[in-house]
């Protein structure tokens, strides 16, 4: 099984174990960023982190992971748990012409789209010296525009979607819970075709959720080792985790990706991948494997209640 880590790399703090993406908060990236290299490297793991441009300046250099590109566009006031941010590019929004000051991509133009792709990616180039060839798309949220957008703009691979879901500002509803890589189709990118761009959707637990260390609250991390012994056990070719980088300056967090990149890191035949190695593979018939979960049972769930343990994820 090919294991992939892809962290959407953004400034921010950590606050009664929530991610607050706080503009102020450069050590999500200037710490965050090392700090989650010296646990992959423990265990051997490959990190890809898809950064935003507006971060390039904290980023560490010279690392031996991948980097790639993030996109939050717009411009928007949000707040969550007594504190007031925004969300957007500050970067972007100064370089692009945007017709909009909303935060979700799928929501512009395909030239604006466009532009906020290929002007983040001169800068990270220009800033880092690699060209970024993996997306991920703020807000997990991007439409066919965005699929013909990154095409144009020579992207190869997008890391944006959590399969079998759909929330007011996102739609991959079409796609299985357990989902592997695919190419889409030029009318919709949830459909299987033959464009020169591989989507590869974020693994997703039962019965929803995205496979990410920031829900350990909310599910425990006896969760997410049932996701991964369930994608295991049924030889699925791929496990992609996702994270936001701000987490990473926890010690609760870091404690908690270090036990789990430990335990996938125990099961036999297990490769770390860059998000640009992955590829699209055999076809599979997955199915729904809930004995890991009713295994990994915790008073997380179990307080919560089904219902609301998901909808905190997401």
């Amino acid at each position: 099984m090919d294991v992939i880590i892809v962290v959407h790399t953004e400034f921010g703090f950590v606050h009664a174990r929530e991610v607050i993406p706080d503009k102020n908060a450069t050590e999500g990236v200037s710490k965050g960023v090392p700090n989650l290299i010296k646990v992959a490297d423990r265990h051997g793991a490959k990190v890809t982190f898809a950064v935003m441009p507006e971060v390039v300046g904290a980023f560490p250099r010279d690392i031996n992971h991948e980097v790639g590109l993030h996109i939050h566009p717009g411009w928007e006031e949000f707040w969550q748990s007594g504190f007031t941010f925004h969300v957007g590019d500050k970067y972007l929004r100064e370089h692009c012409h945007q017709s909009s000051t909303s935060t979700v991509l799928r929501g512009y133009p395909y030239k604006e789209q466009l532009d906020m792709i290929q002007t983040g990616s001169d800068c990270i180039t220009e800033s880092l010296g690699v060209r970024p060839t993996t997306f991920v798309a703020g807000k997990w949220s991007i439409d066919n525009n965005t699929v013909r957008a990154l095409i144009s703009a020579g992207v190869e691979r997008d890391c944006s979607a959590p399969a079998h879901s759909r929330p007011c500002h996102y739609d991959w509803s079409k796609l299985p819970r357990i989902c592997m890589p695919y190419r889409p189709s030029e009318h919709d990118y949830q459909e299987k075709g033959d464009l020169p761009l591989l989507i590869v959707p974020i693994s997703q637990m039962f019965h929803a959720g995205n496979v990410n260390p920031e829900v350990v609250p909310q599910v425990g991390l006896s969760w997410l080792k049932a996701c991964i012994t369930e994608y295991y056990s049924q030889r699925m070719p791929l496990f992609h985790i996702c994270l936001h980088s701000p987490c990473m300056t926890d010690p609760y967090f870091l404690s908690v990706m270090d036990e789990f990149l430990g335990f996938i890191a125990q099961h036999r035949n297990i490769n770390f991948r860059f998000a640009s190695e992955v590829h699209e593979y055999a076809p599979v018939n997955p199915s729904t494997r809930v004995v890991p979960y009713l295994l990994g049972l915790n008073r997380n769930i179990l307080g919560l209640g089904w219902k609301a343990a998901f909808k905190k994820i997401f």
